[in-house]
């Protein structure tokens, strides 16, 4: 299953909601999951996961790990090992990433890149149960190609009345499903999820929300959303993260069942022990 996280503005925390909800998927449910972000967007996959990245020598990137796949998809020389070569575990055996290259965001894009992306993501959907993929905020041709091959698109907006207003009188129309995430969210605002379905006409399973939250925007900042949310899943941690935790498991089973894949039932309590058995998934791909 294929979900594209968009924006059309930026400061929505789509990078940093995107690894939280693959991390919900893997942590709670034991769902295999393959990260992406295109260096047609200025986020930065890696420093929400810290787990490493493409590196810089005096300035310059060393690689484009998509422009290299692309290449070998070109030449034909695409592999399942080749692509887990260029992938970083954020937590081994359940989330991988392809680090983001250079930011570039062109005009136009080839049809090659368009066809070695779509192999590239082909390959990712052999080894994993959900590819989600960064398209960052605005328009772009490229953003427009991945959300439109997306078995879910997840729309992150603020909850300014200002910004709803702007976004919903011209919203932007998708083939596949589409959930709206609120974020950050204010429970307490006057726009709150209730208002926003009246206001904009939408039934509730179309809004999820991701509340405001300072302890995970500074675990964030550190690169570690994987491990906090981990935590939080096992319950090794303070209770007050109990209502973040809530929304945040909600969101990710509406988005679940949005893109059409199966969500297991979760414990009274709301939450799941991971599975022992994860790291068996992805194992390093051979030296030669």
């Amino acid at each position: 299953m294929k979900i594209a996280f968009w924006s059309e503005e930026d400061g929505c925390g789509t990078t940093s909601g995107m690894a939280a909800v693959a991390s919900v998927c893997a942590d709670a449910w034991n769902k295999r999951s393959i990260l992406f972000q295109s260096s047609n967007q200025a986020g930065d996959l890696s420093r929400r996961l810290g787990a490493g990245g493409v590196k810089e020598r005096n300035g310059v990137f060393e690689k484009d790990s998509w422009e290299e796949l692309c290449w070998f998809a070109k030449q034909k020389k695409l592999t399942k090992a080749v692509l887990l070569a260029y992938l970083v575990p954020a937590a081994k055996g359940r989330i991988y990433y392809l680090p983001q290259g250079e930011y570039k965001k062109r005009d136009s894009y080839p049809n090659d890149a368009k066809n070695g992306i779509n192999r590239i993501i082909r390959f990712a959907e052999q080894l994993s149960d959900l590819i989600f993929i960064d398209c960052g905020s605005g328009r772009d041709q490229l953003s427009e190609y991945l959300l439109s091959q997306a078995d879910a698109v997840v729309v992150t907006i603020s909850q300014e009345r200002r910004n709803l207003d702007a976004y919903f009188q011209n919203r932007h129309a998708f083939q596949g499903k589409v959930i709206y995430l609120v974020s950050p969210y204010y429970q307490e605002s006057i726009y709150n999820r209730k208002n926003i379905n009246r206001l904009y006409r939408m039934d509730e399973e179309e809004i999820a929300v991701m509340p405001h939250n300072p302890v995970f925007r500074h675990m964030s900042e550190k690169g570690k959303i994987e491990r906090f949310i981990r935590r939080q899943i096992r319950g090794t941690v303070f209770d007050s993260q109990h209502y973040f935790m809530n929304e945040l498991l909600h969101t990710a089973e509406l988005i679940l069942r949005a893109a059409g894949e199966p969500v297991p039932k979760m414990r009274a309590n709301g939450r799941q022990a991971l599975h022992t058995d994860a790291d068996t998934w992805i194992r390093p791909p051979p030296d030669d």
